[in-house]
């Protein structure tokens, strides 16, 4: 992993200018600002590095399918705040005229209350808070919550009205928890009290389904814990999850989940997706948590270029590798719809969208 340096002033300390006093020291003239692209990103991080280093590759396997016209400069930091406010400032310094980044929702947050974004900025996570996002922030997110509305409208439609929710005691699963809850209540559904999901409770859920028997099922459950859950539902029960049911890969069988729907991303669901085809895989295979880093780095990449020519205040739509893009010009927000897919025969296979 090589991350390009910054350009720095450069001081001749010793160097005494002929037509200056003797015993002053001459100061050289800056190197000039050259302008570039800046993909700020927590590299140096032990914590985030991996994840950061596979949205890099994905935004450079963008730039070598389709240069751009600037170049691209690429700004490690750390995961904290201060180091990502001031990489952050250093890029722009230097000659960023767009930059993509943070990576991480505290990043992003930090950026915003430190209040100095003067350049076109591409955000790739949301803050920890909602916000007025500032005039030069547009924000791009994978994030599950996002996942579960678009979940929770898609099986509204279909025709039900009540659903129960059966969720993990982890940040993730409960931030997905609430994010269905609110677009279910907001689509006009009801909603019994929600399931705790613990490995040693399988019974307890089932009799408790058994008591109160829901149209829709919702799982806020990784692919590990729903297949464990599984043979304890009713196979007739319509029951959907977000993409972390599905682990991608074509080693792996889902004979355990045939018959669960769920929403992911072209690039692990849709291999002759037009865009998918058109850029490398990374290699080895890192499996499907780092591929759609991978692939939101590409995307990345492609919707920067969209505001170097469009700007911020004009609404554009993208058919991207992780979805259908449309950028929300009022509220600054990258919108993504997954595709719709479904376990069948132990495969993911994408659903045809309705009429």
């Amino acid at each position: 992993m090589i991350v390009a340096m910054l350009f720095m002033p450069m001081f001749a300390g010793n160097a005494v200018a002929a037509d200056e006093p003797a015993g002053r020291t001459a100061e050289a003239p800056p190197v000039p600002a050259k302008p570039h692209i800046a993909l700020l990103l927590p590299l140096k991080s032990s914590t985030f590095g991996r994840a950061a280093d596979m949205v890099r590759q994905g935004f450079m396997a963008g730039v070598a399918v389709e240069p751009g016209k600037l170049p691209v400069k690429i700004y490690g930091s750390g995961s904290e705040i201060s180091d990502i406010v001031t990489t952050y400032q250093q890029a722009t310094q230097a000659g960023a005229r767009y930059v993509v980044g943070p990576l991480t929702r505290d990043g992003v947050s930090g950026l915003i209350a430190d209040g100095t974004i003067t350049v076109p900025t591409l955000a790739l996570n949301q803050p920890e808070q909602a916000v007025e996002l500032p005039k030069q922030m547009a924000v791009f997110t994978l994030a599950a919550d996002h996942e579960a509305r678009q979940i929770a409208r898609m099986a509204f439609g279909e025709g039900r009205q009540r659903a129960t929710i059966i969720a993990s005691d982890n940040a993730l699963a409960l931030r997905i928890q609430q994010a269905f809850s609110e677009e279910w209540s907001a689509q006009g559904g009801t909603l019994t009290l929600p399931l705790k999901y613990t490995n040693n409770l399988h019974a307890e859920i089932r009799s408790a389904l058994a008591a109160h028997p829901p149209e829709v099922l919702f799982l806020a459950l990784n692919s590990r814990d729903a297949r464990l859950l599984r043979p304890y539902l009713s196979k007739e029960l319509p029951t959907y999850a977000t993409s972390q049911i599905h682990a991608g890969g074509h080693v792996q069988k889902y004979h355990d989940l045939n018959g669960i729907q769920f929403v992911d991303m072209p690039w692990l669901l849709q291999s002759d997706h037009l865009a998918v085809i058109s850029y490398p895989r990374p290699a080895p295979a890192p499996g499907s948590e780092m591929e759609r880093l991978y692939a939101l780095g590409i995307d990345a990449w492609r919707l920067i270029q969209h505001f170097q020519s469009k700007s911020m205040d004009k609404a554009f739509k993208l058919d991207g590798v992780t979805g259908n893009l449309a950028f929300d010009a009022s509220s600054h927000q990258i919108q993504r719809e997954a595709l719709s897919a479904h376990f069948s025969n132990g495969e993911a296979q994408l659903l045809a969208p309705p009429p």
